[in-house]
């Protein structure tokens, strides 16, 4: 494929690296002026595009049930429990727009008013056994199970960028996609970032948003055409998304976009871990330009396993700064996470997430083309004639683990799952959790 003209533009290190990879960059008055000139900057600055320290916590309160009432009190953010605050309102579902639904080509919505925070109730009733997933029709490409999604079994899939700061624990939604990625989002010290993505559940609002990075239009390009919801991203992440939504790998949302009525912020805040989407209505804007979502693994039978496959209970494993872990559970037949030293949990119902698969992949880590400070996980052949990357891959599905390899040919090919004799990997039906990490997990 031939470089845009604007490649140019760009710096020559960004333009090799593009073209390497085939696709592609008075005293008080005066005091008063600068406070008040800040201020107008700041409300300027697009708050996606600010990145920050996420690692380091800050204090978190929660509301504690006492013989004289509910009490809020202060606790520490890698520990404690958030504070609960009002419900939010859900969108209204509605029926997905034809195919041949055009695409806003101007500014004319207006952005959607502040919303309440979703009401965090994980501290008291969570948490609690992962909700059950639909069975059915068994048609739901990404989970191989039935859907109760508004959208059916061929809607499209959207995936939504998912802060993992401390800040952000728990989130909302979350526990109902139907893939999770996990990936780094800024040094080898910091938090993760979740890719999450939703096509088989019922579900709307999703959040904390976080921005986009280099990582993510490889992994959805298998896929077939998905929407990414980011809340921004810099310069050189929004020039390859650009590419990438011409090229068809994905179509883009986010927040700064054609009013982006899509997504809402808490209260007037504008903090990085303020920002929530809308699922129902990125799917009503953008779903007639989409196309449902292609099979990603091999569904395996009931009662099938793999050949190598040994018993496993639990695995422990890092990506980038962030440890967590899942245990396995006969009676929801799930593998439950935790992180933080705690159960990793839904906000809204205190629901526990749980996974039917756990895929674990080493990686190699690089400094992004477009920010050399993040890291970008790199499932795709990055260098000319390098034929196919690969790494090393751990397939938990049902109560087994297999070891074994995965290898990409390109950038738009599905991860080919092998184990140490070359056999085909299959995963049971279900949710899945894919972990992108530079070091193997530890299990038993």
């Amino acid at each position: 494929m031939a470089l845009p003209a604007n490649i140019t533009k760009l710096p020559a290190t960004i333009a090799r690296t593009l073209a390497a990879r085939g696709s592609v960059a008075a005293a008080p008055v005066v005091l008063v002026v600068l406070v008040v000139g800040l201020a107008v900057l700041s409300n300027r600055t697009d708050p996606a595009k600010v990145e920050t320290k996420e690692d380091t916590p800050v204090e978190a309160r929660r509301l504690v049930s006492t013989s004289k009432g509910m009490t809020e009190v202060a606790e520490d953010a890698d520990t404690g429990k958030k504070s609960a605050t009002p419900k939010t309102t859900a969108a209204p579902a509605t029926a997905r727009p034809a195919a041949s639904a055009p695409r806003p080509t101007e500014t004319t919505a207006k952005a959607a008013p502040t919303t309440a925070a979703p009401e965090d109730l994980s501290g008291f009733i969570g948490p609690v056994p992962p909700e059950p997933w639909p069975v059915g029709c068994r048609c739901a490409p990404l989970t191989g199970l039935g859907y109760d999604s508004p959208f059916g079994a061929g809607g499209p899939a959207v995936a939504v960028k998912v802060s993992n700061a401390s800040q952000a624990d728990p989130q909302t939604g979350l526990n109902r996609a139907d893939l999770i990625f996990e990936e780094p989002s800024h040094g080898i010290t910091s938090v993760s970032r979740f890719l999450a993505v939703f096509h088989s559940r019922d579900v709307d609002t999703v959040g904390p948003v976080r921005s986009a990075r280099t990582s993510d239009p490889p992994l959805l390009a298998p896929m077939g055409r998905p929407i990414l919801a980011y809340a921004g991203a810099n310069k050189g992440v929004h020039w390859i998304v650009d590419i990438r939504e011409r090229d068809g790998w994905l179509v883009q949302a986010h927040e700064n976009k054609d009013g982006a009525p899509e997504f809402f912020r808490l209260d007037g805040r504008r903090d990085e871990h303020s920002l929530f989407a809308r699922r129902n209505s990125l799917v009503q804007t953008f779903g007639g330009l989409t196309a449902p979502p292609n099979q990603q693994f091999s569904f395996m039978e009931e009662g099938e396993q793999n050949a190598g496959a040994k018993p496993a209970s639990k695995v422990a494993l890092k990506i980038a700064g962030t440890s967590s872990g899942f245990i396995w559970d006969e009676k929801s037949k799930m593998w439950l996470r935790n992180q933080y030293g705690r159960p990793h949990v839904n906000k809204t119902n205190g629901a526990q997430i749980g996974r039917s698969s756990v895929i674990v992949l080493t990686t190699k880590y690089q400094g992004s083309f477009a920010d050399l400070a993040s890291l970008e996980a790199v499932t795709f052949p990055d260098r000319p004639g390098q034929g196919v990357a690969s790494g090393q891959a751990w397939v938990f599905t049902g109560n087994t683990v297999t070891q074994g390899t995965w290898s990409r040919g390109s950038e738009v090919a599905r991860f080919d799952l092998r184990d140490l004799q070359g056999r085909p990997m299959g995963i049971q039906r279900g949710p899945v959790y894919v972990g992108l990490t530079s070091a193997p997990p530890t299990y038993s």
